[in-house]
């Protein structure tokens, strides 16, 4: 096992009790992973969206602090069985770079704040991984980094556009934040885009603990 895998197996392998979460929730759903800024995300909006995908779905993962590499290893430590196929946005890196007909298309960016690169390579992922699946959930792994390099605004009307295609094709839209890190205005304006919120805490004895809270009634 290489360092990249077995840090992504060591970021897994903490229980989580996901039973707190709805059993089932409709198509199309968006979700937001609240947590506090000290605490890591876990994989958590890797692993909730696990919990709501079909075994043949696809995943288009934005991640803007873990590397391709890494996030590509603990969604295989998450779903072992190799029917999934991922995609990654990686805006940790220093270039950008496509790299389109791998096992898992990757497309690297520089910044986090390129919503316009994002978008687009959205969509190029999505074309790069339809022969294989017809359900790409969009997963977020943290809104904050882009927040705070594209503005609420500006992240607001990409928001609107992907969820909208997302719901259109029945696949979930998932995204983290850290909701320490902004006012309530920012929490307000997000909130009217979701139809839940998993609120992360760690309890006293150190355990994580989620509280899902629906937002519209879907």
């Amino acid at each position: 096992m290489n360092e990249t895998t077995r840090r992504a197996h060591d970021t897994v392998d903490e229980s989580v009790d996901l039973d707190t979460l709805p059993r089932s929730i409709p198509d199309g759903s968006v979700i937001c992973v609240a947590r506090s800024s000290p605490l890591t995300d876990n994989a958590l909006p890797l692993r909730i969206t696990e919990r709501y995908a079909a075994p043949d779905d696809c995943r288009i993962i934005v991640t803007t602090a873990t590397d391709a590499d890494e996030t590509i290893a603990q969604q295989n430590a998450i779903t072992p069985t190799g029917e999934h196929r991922v995609g990654v946005i990686d805006t940790t890196a220093d270039d950008h770079v496509e790299s389109l007909y791998q096992e898992h298309p990757t497309i690297s960016l520089a910044r986090t704040g390129e919503l316009t690169q994002i978008t687009l390579a959205l969509w190029d992922l999505e074309e790069a991984l339809s022969t294989s699946c017809s359900t790409p959930h969009v997963i977020v792994r943290s809104l904050t980094p882009t927040l705070e390099q594209a503005g609420l605004e500006r992240l607001t009307n990409v928001l609107e556009s992907v969820i909208e295609h997302q719901r259109a094709a029945g696949s979930l839209t998932v995204f983290g934040i850290e909701y320490t890190a902004h006012d309530e205005r920012t929490m307000a304006a997000l909130e009217t885009l979701v139809d839940g919120i998993v609120w992360v805490e760690r309890t006293g004895q150190g355990d994580l603990e989620l509280e899902y809270r629906r937002t519209h009634h879907r």
